[in-house]
């Protein structure tokens, strides 16, 4: 009758789930398990000694009262502490942690964007060819080649596409390792989720057991330490067990504001590679490239009216393809130079400018430490006045918009303001020499 109890214990924990209720089953009894059973006294095996202590305290009754009905006779309880259940309790414990933060903050699966983003269909020219044959270099050897690779550069030139590129490539040669692929406000919100759920451990051991990290958008990470510290833990983890780091941003390492100089130094150990805005053949063989994968046919015409006029980026490239796919799959017509013309017309008129208002403001942002969204919010900070003052002078220099247009887009201010904040930067730049090196590093963000 004995041997029975220890056999159905499964049926006595069930009964007492029904009189405790889930919240206090789980955290007491679910890890318990019954050993032996001898002289009508049950063993009960718990992980730890404390948790013995509570029950016997608080809920022996409860246990042998269930546990006698089940046995058909009067039966006690003698807790001991079983060190396997104390291990196993631990490892699902880290098991549970590791499951809650992957569902707060789910894997960046670069696996998705295979046929996008694959360094067989990235088009190189002379604005990005160092940094590709870098990459190259980092999926030949990964480890020991280029380690950290840091790849900067304007918004939408490719350095997204190397990253997956990258990623999938050493995936798919060295299956066995682990590649964690995340932006830095993914690793920063994760990072503060472990913080609060106490799941550091988990957190920890998913970066630091990786083989290939690769962070996208460094510059998150400026001006918030704690973040910073950890990753610079894991960093130094993963280097010393030579396992490789590719990093990118919008901006060099030294350019990205309040980022510490530990990092900055961790950052530029390795190979530090800019791509640069396209020019205009390299444009055309991008043009063809997003034409095949979006199966639109462009004739040449057409494709070199796109080169010539989507001069900003890639990734305004990639939009004014998508543009003409969508008219012709809508109208049913092929494509010419005509109705290119048309569909693009916001594109021509806008290309006349050399660089965006957009472009200014992560440029400036990155930059000084901040987000894009601070520039243009009604924040009257000394950081974010001065950053938006000198996005709204570079705006004024580079991009020659107008007071109205500028003020229209860092939040709706007159113009009274914005003119006030040009002439306040272009007295300082003439007297401050380290805003004027800040000013000109800006403006080779834009090849300018």
């Amino acid at each position: 009758m004995e041997t029975t109890v220890v056999a159905v214990w499964g049926k006595v924990l069930e009964d007492i789930r029904k009189e405790v209720g889930e919240t206090r089953y789980n955290l007491w009894f679910k890890n318990t398990v019954a050993i032996s059973s001898r002289d009508n006294v049950i063993e009960v095996g718990t992980p730890s000694a404390f948790l013995a202590e509570w029950l016997e305290t608080h809920y022996m009754r409860v246990m042998a009262r269930i546990a006698s009905a089940h046995a058909g006779r009067a039966v006690s309880i003698r807790f001991v502490v079983d060190g396997n259940l104390f291990r196993g309790q631990r490892k699902q414990e880290e098991q549970a942690k590791r499951e809650l933060l992957e569902e707060v903050a789910p894997a960046d699966d670069v696996r998705l964007e295979a046929e996008r983003y694959s360094l067989s269909n990235f088009i190189v020219g002379p604005c990005n060819s160092i940094a590709y044959a870098a990459a190259q270099k980092v999926v030949e050897q990964p480890g020991t080649a280029y380690n950290p690779l840091f790849l900067h550069g304007g918004v939408g030139l490719g350095k997204t596409h190397l990253l997956v590129g990258i990623s999938n490539e050493v995936h798919r040669k060295y299956k066995r390792d682990v590649v964690e692929y995340v932006s830095a406000e993914g690793f920063t919100n994760r990072f503060l989720f472990a913080l609060r759920n106490g799941a550091l451990d988990a957190f920890r051991a998913r970066y630091r057991n990786a083989r290939l990290l690769v962070i996208d958008d460094v510059h998150f990470l400026a001006n918030k330490p704690a973040t910073q510290d950890e990753f610079l833990n894991t960093f130094n983890s993963l280097s010393r067990g030579g396992c490789q780091i590719v990093l990118a941003s919008d901006s060099h390492p030294k350019l990205i504001g309040k980022l510490k100089e530990s990092l900055v130094n961790r950052f530029v150990s390795g190979m530090v590679a800019k791509l640069d805005k396209p020019d205009y053949r390299t444009r055309v063989e991008i043009v063809k490239c997003k034409a095949e994968l979006k199966r639109v046919a462009l004739p040449q015409e057409v494709i070199e009216f796109v080169a010539r006029h989507a001069q900003g980026s890639v990734r305004e490239i990639e939009g004014a393809v998508n543009t003409l796919a969508a008219f012709a799959s809508l109208s049913r017509m092929p494509v010419d130079a005509r109705i290119a013309a048309e569909a693009l017309k916001g594109l021509v008129e806008s290309g006349q400018r050399p660089v965006s208002l957009p472009d200014i403001e992560a440029v400036v942002a990155t930059y000084s430490g901040l987000t894009e969204g601070e520039l243009r919010s009604r924040r009257r900070t000394q950081a974010v006045s001065q950053a938006r003052h000198l996005a709204m002078y570079l705006a004024r220099n580079l991009g020659s918009f107008s007071y109205s247009e500028i003020g229209a887009y860092f939040g709706r201010r007159n113009h009274s303001s914005v003119v006030s904040a040009v002439e306040k930067v272009t007295r300082q730049v003439g007297t401050d020499h380290d805003l004027a090196r800040a000013v000109a590093a800006l403006r080779s963000e834009f090849g300018l």
